[in-house]
């Protein structure tokens, strides 16, 4: 028995065994399967005929040869695939139509004449069988999906611009006794940019004051609202103009407050000796706390 470090490919044909596929549809499948293969692998530098490879029924496991860059599994034969994919779907009715999962992984393999022994090909099968990558595929109608186990796309994709690393997205695979995560990339379908965020509303803080005050009814009457200037500061009670109209006055109040470091919360304050906990001062503290969290934006 001999050990090499081999990158792994492990493919699986989507709805494989669904009922409407009857047994000549599921050998045009097969037979499809492996043109695709053939293909793809020779279309992007690697000969298929110096690939190890063993049918799983519903799929394949394939063994690529360290001559070979892993890189080019990233980078150019997922398109030849997908290509190839793409040309197959275009001329078969439905029922024999092909949706691909593929794997991809690195690691030791134990191979003798009665075939290969390997952990890292028992994890490519169970990244493989990942309950988000199947989801994906089957709710965006894509061909292909592209699973990379977490080992594959650090040593690889991530190193490589031109394998895209941004276009995958990270996935929890719980598979059996396997607990980990791993990379997905959907190739053909268009993952649209994220919407803007909504535009802001236009705050306009003096006026929302003046309002939150105008709801108290000491602040309404002429002497309670004196009283509420008394218990400000005094550079900000003396510097308050006077207006007969009490919203003018509240408004002047409140401007005048806003003038002041602190003016703000000196008013907060003041209202809450003369009014306690009440509905309004929690308004006020609410403007407050809007006002400083646009400050910090």
């Amino acid at each position: 028995m001999t050990t090499e470090h081999r990158a792994i490919v492990a493919v699986d044909i989507a709805s494989f065994t669904d009922p409407r596929r009857t047994l000549m549809h599921l050998r045009t499948v097969q037979e499809g399967l492996y043109d695709m293969l053939r293909v793809s692998f020779d279309e992007a530098g690697m000969a298929w005929k110096l690939v190890y490879h063993e049918d799983r029924g519903d799929g394949a496991m394939i063994l690529v040869p360290p001559e070979f860059p892993k890189l080019l599994l990233a980078d150019q034969w997922y398109g030849r695939l997908l290509a190839a994919l793409r040309r197959y779907n275009e001329v078969h009715t439905l029922e024999t139509r092909v949706q691909l999962r593929v794997a991809l992984h690195h690691g030791e393999v134990y191979a003798n004449s009665d075939g290969v022994v390997s952990h890292a090909v028992n994890l490519a099968f169970r990244i493989l069988d990942a309950k988000p990558a199947k989801s994906a595929l089957a709710q965006t109608g894509g061909m292909l999906a592209l699973i990379a186990s977490n080992d594959f796309f650090q040593d690889v994709i991530a190193q490589e611009p031109s394998a895209v690393p941004s276009a995958y997205r990270r996935i929890a695979v719980s598979v059996k006794q396997t607990e980990t995560v791993a990379w997905l990339r959907l190739p053909d379908v268009h993952v649209p940019p994220p919407a803007p965020p909504p535009p802001r509303v236009q705050v306009t803080p003096l006026s929302d004051i003046v309002d939150a005050l105008l709801e108290l009814p000491f602040v309404r009457e002429a002497n309670s609202r004196a009283m509420l200037i008394d218990l400000l500061p005094r550079e900000i009670a003396n510097s308050v103009p006077y207006y007969p109209i009490t919203r003018m006055h509240v408004f002047a109040l409140v401007q005048t407050c806003l003038r002041h470091e602190r003016g703000l919360l000196d008013l907060i304050e003041a209202v809450r000796q003369l009014d306690g906990d009440s509905g309004g001062v929690r308004r006020l503290e609410g403007i407050k706390r809007l006002l400083l969290s646009d400050s910090v934006d």
